[in-house]
């Protein structure tokens, strides 16, 4: 049977240092701290087994998480010598989840852009015997003028809220 050899790992300092803030820093994801540590144990010496007795989580995923850092290596390393400033950018995304596909759009962009225009004209110049837009009047006239053929105002919210615009 063969048996895998674990990633190598060596940290340079300037990575060493910004991986103990992503592991410390009270504003940081969770995510990046559990995965920080990881490569941090792993620079240390630690084998794949250790860490996972250690940290408590499955052996899957410090492998994943120290072959994605050591694939990263060489890239590193060049952004190290002549970005010295996107290095911590960088780790962050390598530490990062891949994106994923997620439910399609019911909404298409059009039909997103017709509503937030349409919360942009005042209701009186509409004709509309009100002055202000709520997020359910919105809701409303979307579906009578045939934008949508339906909505929650909820959702009409969250299209306002995701382009920091507020009905007038």
């Amino acid at each position: 049977m063969a048996i895998n050899k674990a990633a190598v790992i060596e940290l340079s300092e300037q990575q060493k240092k910004i991986l103990t803030q992503l592991q410390v820093g009270t504003h940081n994801p969770s995510h990046f701290k559990s995965r920080s540590e990881i490569i941090v144990l792993a620079d240390l010496g630690h084998t794949n087994n250790d860490i996972e007795r250690m940290l408590g989580i499955a052996g899957e995923t410090v492998t994943k998480w120290r072959n994605r850092y050591a694939a990263a290596k060489k890239e590193l390393a060049k952004i190290e010598e002549e970005n010295p400033r996107k290095l911590r950018s960088k780790i962050e995304k390598i530490l990062s989840d891949e994106p994923r596909s997620g439910k399609p759009a019911k909404f298409t962009d059009e039909q997103v852009a017709c509503i937030i225009a349409l919360s942009c004209q005042k209701p009186e110049e509409l004709g509309l015997p009100f002055s202000h837009w709520t997020a359910s009047l919105l809701r409303d006239e979307a579906i009578k003028r045939e934008i949508v053929t339906s909505i929650s105002a909820t959702q009409i919210s969250r299209f306002l809220k995701r382009k920091r615009f507020k009905a007038t």
